[in-house]
């Protein structure tokens, strides 16, 4: 993780690397943390599990050890937290999937990183990095961060000895997507070092897929996809079904919403971060809406 970090800023790198250090520690809380409710609902009200109240415990002492995030929020505590650094601002959802974690299924934790102070009227695209986490069978954590100065010059070079430039080529992004795998020692080994997602495949993952009962449109895009015989991989996890698309090579997410099948998921918490990973990954994202442009879109303070 350290040589991956290496040529950032250097606040940004503490930053990012506290959220491997929560990663970790998380995935280590889950292994024996209580999946049964709480009794409480956060302020956003969702039910809080045992295991959400951890997580978000795990990830707040490790961004306030840093000294590199003067604010952070999280879908757990969605409140403006001092954690008093200087440098960058964070919001994250400590543990995406509580609705499955008791059938012991694959879940995530999501993270945006902003420059400066402060999360409302922000948009999407102003995030200096983001990333999720998955825990499954391994503890793997995908960060979008900037393409340092070094691997610039690196991919320019790549690019003439290929006899031009090339479509996509790092030097021509301002960020890279990297996969790192948690490993027995504690330590992260990085196992794709720069993470692309191909033009088409026909996969799809659609969620609050109720919405189809009072919502032609999402009806007649799931019949589309099924006669044109699309393979359906959904678990009910926003982060492992994004992640699947990223490992495996392609296809679409979506998550309409109907009258009776309202959105649940966030803007700042969930929503922004994912599409700042999808598209420096070489993907597109939209919000569903004619603006359409997730990256352009700003948090408000219900969100």
């Amino acid at each position: 993780m350290e040589a991956a970090l290496a040529g950032l800023d250097p606040p940004l790198a503490k930053v990012l690397a506290a959220i491997a250090d929560a990663v970790a520690q998380v995935a280590e809380t889950l292994r024996t943390a209580s999946t049964s409710e709480t009794g409480t609902s956060n302020a956003l009200g969702d039910k809080q599990l045992v295991a959400d109240v951890a997580a978000d415990r795990c990830v707040f002492d490790a961004l306030r050890a840093c000294g590199a995030v003067e604010l952070a929020s999280s879908e757990e505590a969605p409140t403006d937290h001092e954690l008093g650094g200087s440098g960058y601002s964070v919001a994250f959802d400590p543990l995406d999937g509580s609705s499955i974690i008791g059938a012991n299924w694959a879940v995530g934790s999501i993270f945006g990183v902003w420059p400066g102070r402060g999360f409302v009227g922000r948009r999407a695209r102003e995030q200096v990095a983001a990333g999720y986490a998955v825990y499954g069978p391994k503890t793997v954590l995908v960060l979008a961060r900037p393409v340092t100065a070094a691997e610039a010059v690196a991919g320019a070079a790549a690019a003439g000895q290929a006899g031009g430039e090339q479509q996509g080529s790092v030097e021509q992004r301002r960020l890279v997507v990297q996969e790192f795998v948690l490993q027995p020692s504690g330590a992260w080994q990085l196992s794709r070092p720069d993470v692309r997602i191909p033009p088409a495949k026909k996969v799809f993952a659609p969620a609050n897929l109720r919405a189809q009962a009072d919502n032609a449109a999402y009806r007649q895009l799931v019949l589309h996809w099924m006669e044109e015989r699309y393979t359906l991989r959904y678990s009910g996890g926003l982060v492992p079904d994004l992640h699947h698309i990223l490992a495996k090579g392609g296809g679409v997410f979506c998550n309409p919403t109907s009258p009776t099948a309202p959105a649940k998921l966030r803007c700042l918490y969930e929503t922004f971060p994912l599409a700042l990973v999808a598209e420096a990954a070489g993907g597109a994202t939209h919000d569903g809406t004619g603006s359409g442009d997730n990256m352009y879109n700003k948090t408000t303070a219900a969100e």
